[in-house]
């Protein structure tokens, strides 16, 4: 899972560092998390020099040892900070004081920091080190999954899954009635359906930052929510991309369903992005880029009649990584990089037409040696 010290050293033996320096939190920082295998809710401090040692609060040293890869844990309060706090009055200045002396400890005169470092903090070390700010190399080093980090992947797909099919099934248990699905004798409700997403990935121990259920209008926009009630006889785009809040990985996955009947376009439009998904999928292999992947998916929309044309039609990229993140490298895209074993991205094709409807299709699927494994099993049916 992290990197090896090899890897760190040659990073470091690269560019002519002593060391470089994380600082922020494990819960929002998947760089920092990936490093450490430390998760906590508060900022700390990860060196990697090419051992990794991590310098957290007092209250945190004792799990930190416990739990995180860290080849050494150290404490604030080792640097006195307690004492540092009645000499400097402000924590900011007490607790930079205790990181200089940190990484004095650790013989650093030349660091490392990335794009996303604290400026104030940066702008304090420089003071006393020769600081250099490069492209973090993690976001890289995250890319190939290993079997480990896929099976927990798969584990928060079968979650995805579970969570899909309860949404799905409330859809499909509604009845058209005006305008409105009626579901238990009230509007069936994007926050209806989200809520039950919700309660399904929480009772397996997963959590979804945010999750798009859009019918109608709101499913012509790619990254809208959906809100209010559900419309019958019209697309309901449902995305869901559930985290394991143990673990730590992310799965992804968008069905689009329609409860009631389907304009013949609408249905042409469907079969469209299931046979760009599918095209996409199998274009998908070890050696294979980002780039011909998201090519083929384009080729097919445009030989089926659906160009993008002014905004209109297939207006995002294929597909992404996911990982620690549920967006990361590498891309299914215009700009797509050679694809390796062990990536996992996702092929999500869609078409959007906002007097008409939205369709969204998404699988996850591992890069393999002469194709890729789909990690996703759930059907894909328009009407219910």
């Amino acid at each position: 899972m992290p990197p090896s010290s090899k890897r760190i050293g040659e990073f470091l033996s690269a560019h002519g560092l002593d060391g470089f320096l994380l600082l922020g939190d494990s819960l929002c920082n998947p760089d920092i998390y990936y490093l450490s295998r430390f998760l906590a809710p508060d900022r700390f401090a990860l060196l990697a020099a090419p051992s990794l040692s991590i310098l957290v609060s007092g209250m945190e040293a004792g799990r930190a040892k416990k739990e995180s890869s860290a080849d050494e844990v150290a404490a604030t309060s080792d640097y006195g900070m307690k004492e540092k706090l009645a000499t400097f009055g402000r924590p900011e200045d007490a607790y930079v004081a205790v990181l200089k002396e940190f990484l004095r400890d650790h013989a650093v005169e030349k660091l490392g920091v990335f794009g996303d470092f604290p400026v104030r903090v940066y702008s304090d070390l420089a003071a006393d080190f020769q600081v250099s700010v490069l492209e973090s190399p993690v976001s890289r080093w995250r890319e190939v999954k290993t079997p480990r980090e896929v099976d927990l992947m798969r584990s928060a797909q079968k979650a995805c899954e579970e969570a899909m099919r309860t949404a799905v099934g409330m859809i499909k248990r509604s009845r058209p009635a005006g305008e409105e699905l009626i579901y238990d004798g009230s509007p069936l409700t994007s926050e209806m359906v989200k809520s039950a997403i919700d309660l399904a990935l929480l009772r397996s121990g997963f959590e979804a930052p945010e999750t798009i259920v859009a019918g109608g209008p709101d499913a012509a926009d790619p990254h809208c929510g959906g809100s209010g009630p559900l419309p019958p006889d019209s697309p309901i785009v449902i995305d869901i991309y559930p985290r394991s809040k143990k673990g730590r990985y992310f799965a992804d996955m968008t069905r689009t369903v329609l409860r009631g009947e389907a304009d013949p376009e609408v249905v042409d439009i469907y079969g469209a992005v299931l046979a760009a998904q599918e095209a996409g999928i199998a274009a998908v292999g070890a050696g294979a880029t980002g780039k011909a992947v998201h090519a083929t998916v384009c080729e097919v929309f445009r030989d089926r009649g659906y160009p993008e044309v002014e905004g209109r039609g297939f207006i995002h990229s294929t597909g992404h990584g996911v990982g620690l993140a549920v967006h990361e490298r590498p891309s299914l895209s215009e700009v797509g990089g050679v694809l390796a074993e062990g990536n996992v991205v996702t092929v999500e094709p869609g078409l959007y037409y906002p007097d008409l409807c939205g369709v969204r299709l998404e699988d996850m699927v591992v890069v393999r040696e002469g194709g890729c494994e789909n990690l996703t099993d759930f059907e894909k049916r328009l009407i219910l």
